[in-house]
């Protein structure tokens, strides 16, 4: 999913709220090209790192499921991010505990703080025979050096969210690859969120739906 995308996406949900009319084919894509995303600068003007949220957008952000509860800002990619890919950056994030959010279907995290994303990454995740657990889970310890004794590999920056061994740790990065139930993350991602992220600190694991359905459905109630 780009994440240039979730504005638009953003877009989608809010106006089919309010009431405006989408046909079915009538998608993010055409949507952005039709509309100024929150947070978009004026010509000359010094480019935000971020993305802006209006109250409407933080609404069905979380009413569509995109987003926790909360998000101010999301931080600017540029367009698509690719495996191995990240962004990170701290700036106008006040002091605090992280909120993590993993969507397995967008195969994105995001780790806000303060409700303003700092850091966010392509993921992979594990496969239909070995599950990542969906739900809300406290990260219960950190291992800055952990080798898996199960599978005989290094899971750097693990930062253990259960107690049967599912972690967020740094991982090689490709879409054919996936895990035994873990949330594999850039090595130097993983670095970053590890010296962030406290004991204590929320992950939420989510499979989002696809917004446009959430869009077609919210138009047809």
């Amino acid at each position: 999913m780009m994440r240039g995308g979730l504005i638009a996406a953003l877009l989608v949900v809010t106006a089919a709220v309010a009431g405006n009319f989408l046909s079915p084919e009538f998608g993010p894509d055409q949507l952005a090209a039709t509309a100024k995303p929150a947070g978009t600068q004026a010509s000359g003007a010094k480019a935000s790192v971020r993305e802006i949220l209006s109250p409407a957008q933080q609404i069905e952000a979380k009413r569509s499921g995109l987003l926790p509860a909360g998000v101010r800002s999301l931080l600017r990619t540029g367009g698509q991010m690719r495996h191995g890919e990240f962004q990170w950056n701290e700036e106008g994030a006040p002091a605090g505990p992280l909120t993590i959010w993993v969507d397995v279907r967008t195969q994105l995290i995001s780790v806000f703080r303060g409700g303003h994303e700092i850091g966010t990454a392509v993921i992979v995740y594990g496969d239909d025979s070995m599950e990542t657990p969906l739900g809300r889970f406290p990260i219960l310890s950190k291992h800055r050096d952990y080798h898996s004794r199960s599978y005989d590999a290094p899971m750097p920056f693990s930062l253990f969210i259960t107690d049967t061994g599912v972690a967020l740790h740094g991982s090689p990065m490709s879409r054919r690859r996936a895990t035994h139930g873990c949330i594999g993350l850039p090595d130097k991602f993983a670095e970053l969120l590890f010296d962030a992220a406290k004991v204590g600190d929320l992950v939420e694991v989510v499979r989002s739906a696809e917004v446009q359905q959430r869009a077609r459905a919210a138009v047809r109630s």
